[in-house]
């Protein structure tokens, strides 16, 4: 199941990045799409336990301000330009731990990774809307590897809490490019303020779809052979 979960994830948030940051008409040589970081992504790469980067980690200490620290993962390339980066936040009650395992999965495909843990394991998906800004911030700023970023290519995303904290984040911040809200939750069910530039991509176990901004008893809703389904 994990297996599963992690491939529908690297899906989504590459599928989230990708589309975010380059035209439609992406083709395989970097002179056509600046913003491409190795080959094309296929779905044996994507379901692989690495993808074509060696990643290296730093740790950040929860002394910094706006949030509870975390672990930065990166593709230790320097050769094919700045990345695009993503901030991760856990859920209700969850530690960084819970997250770490998408960091080397998804820096391996090609991004800058920040897993964060928030100030407390009780912030609702406000304070972590507001962590992962904060994070988002420190990367661009003051990270040890700030140099290795494109700070026009940025996302986050986020399980439950975590994962309304990513929409809500997007909503106040629109240097944020790409959402992955993971089963989100937030006590707001509507999320028609995010601009139809962004690209955002919920996940509900090994499904994921396309958002919608639309008001709905849950956060997300997606259409699915004419009819909808609404995720909690």
């Amino acid at each position: 199941m994990r297996r599963r979960t992690a491939t529908t994830l690297v899906s989504a948030a590459v599928l989230a990045l990708s589309t975010a940051f380059a035209g439609a008409g992406a083709a395989t040589a970097q002179q056509e799409n600046p913003y491409e970081r190795g080959p094309d992504p296929t779905e044996e790469s994507i379901e692989a336990e690495e993808g074509t980067f060696d990643v290296d980690d730093t740790s950040v200490s929860s002394l910094v301000s706006g949030f509870g620290g975390g672990t930065i993962y990166y593709p230790t390339e320097t050769d094919e330009g700045t990345f695009a980066a993503i901030a991760i936040s856990p859920g209700y009650t969850a530690g960084q731990s819970t997250i770490a395992w998408l960091g080397p999965r998804l820096a391996s495909q090609g991004f800058v990774v920040f897993t964060i843990d928030t100030n407390t394991r009780f912030d609702q998906p406000g304070s972590r809307a507001n962590q992962l800004n904060a994070a988002l911030e420190y990367l661009v700023e003051d990270s040890d590897v700030a140099d290795r970023i494109d700070p026009e290519r940025l996302g986050v995303a986020g399980h439950s809490m975590g994962g309304g904290g990513s929409l809500e984040a997007a909503v106040d911040n629109a240097d944020i490019d790409a959402v992955v809200p993971f089963t989100p939750w937030h006590t707001t069910k509507d999320f028609s303020d995010l601009e139809t530039r962004r690209s955002c991509w919920a996940v509900r176990g090994t499904r994921w779809r396309r958002c919608r901004g639309t008001r709905s008893r849950s956060t997300s809703r997606c259409r699915r052979t004419g009819r909808r389904r609404t995720w909690s």
